[in-house]
C-alpha cells in the first residue's frame, strides 16, 4: 500500500512537469511600476508684502515777515548851504551831556536857508522857526518851548554885537522844571550862532525870560 502511494506521487510530479503546470507555484511577475520622475516643484515663495508707503507730509513753506523798509529822507537841495554858512537851529539831545539847560546838549539843524547880510532878519527868521514848531520832539531831539505860543516882538542889534530879543505871547510851563532853562538857552545858543553877536539878552513880553520861566 505504502508502495502503491509513493508511484503515485511521482506519476503527479512528472505531470506536472511535463504539463508546465509548476507554473502555477511559481511567484507571479511583478508588474512594472510606471516610472516617476520627480519634478522640480519650486517651493513656494514668501510673496512680499506691500511695505508702507511713508505719506509725505506737507512741506512747510517758510513765511518770511517782511522786512520793514524805511521811507526815503527827503534829499536837501543841491544848492544847500554849508552849516557855517546856512541859518541853524538847535534842539536838545537829552541823553547826552552838555553845557545846556539842565546839562545836556544842543543839536543844530540846517534849515538850508543861506545866512544873509542882515543879522536881525536873519536872527528873526531862526527864532520863528523854533517858535512855530509845537511837537515836543524834532525826530530825537528835544523841542522845550512845544506848549508856548509866542512870536517875534522885535530884534535889534547894536554895533556892539548885544542882541536884544523881545517875544510877545504866551510862555506856557510844563511838568518839566527843566523846560523852562532848556528853552532859555535855546534861544540864546540860536541868537550867538551869528557873526558879530557876543551877548544876548531875552525878553517875553518885556520882561526878562529868567523871571518869566520860574515855576510858579
Amino acid at each position: 500500500m505504502r508502495k502503491y502511494y509513493l508511484i503515485l506521487v511521482i506519476t503527479l510530479l512528472a505531470f506536472w512537469n511535463i504539463t508546465g503546470c509548476a507554473t502555477l507555484f511559481a511567484p507571479p511577475t511583478p508588474t512594472p511600476s510606471p516610472t516617476y520622475t520627480p519634478t522640480d516643484t519650486p517651493l513656494p515663495t514668501d510673496t512680499p508684502q506691500p511695505t508702507d508707503t511713508p505719506t509725505p507730509l506737507p512741506t512747510e513753506t517758510p513765511t518770511t515777515e517782511p522786512t520793514p523798509t524805511l521811507p526815503p529822507l527827503p534829499k536837501p537841495p543841491t544848492n544847500t548851504p554849508k552849516p557855517e554858512d546856512a541859518i541853524l537851529v538847535f534842539y536838545y539831545n537829552l541823553d547826552e551831556k552838555g553845557p545846556y539847560g539842565c546839562g545836556e546838549a544842543l543839536y543844530y539843524i540846517n534849515t538850508g536857508v543861506k545866512k544873509s547880510p542882515n543879522v536881525e532878519d536873519d536872527i528873526s527868521y531862526a527864532l520863528r522857526t523854533i517858535l512855530n514848531f509845537h511837537n515836543p520832539y524834532f525826530g530825537s531831539l528835544y523841542n522845550p518851548g512845544y506848549a508856548s505860543t509866542l512870536a517875534i516882538g522885535y530884534v535889534e542889534v547894536d554895533k556892539s554885537g548885544n542882541a536884544l530879543i523881545n517875544l510877545t505871547g504866551k510862555y506856557v510851563h510844563t511838568d518839566d522844571y527843566c523846560d523852562g532853562p532848556r528853552f532859555r538857552d535855546q534861544i540864546k545858543r540860536t541868537v550867538l550862532q551869528f557873526p558879530g553877536i557876543f551877548t544876548v539878552k531875552i525878553l517875553i513880553n518885556g520882561t526878562p525870560i529868567g523871571n518869566v520861566i520860574k515855576q510858579k
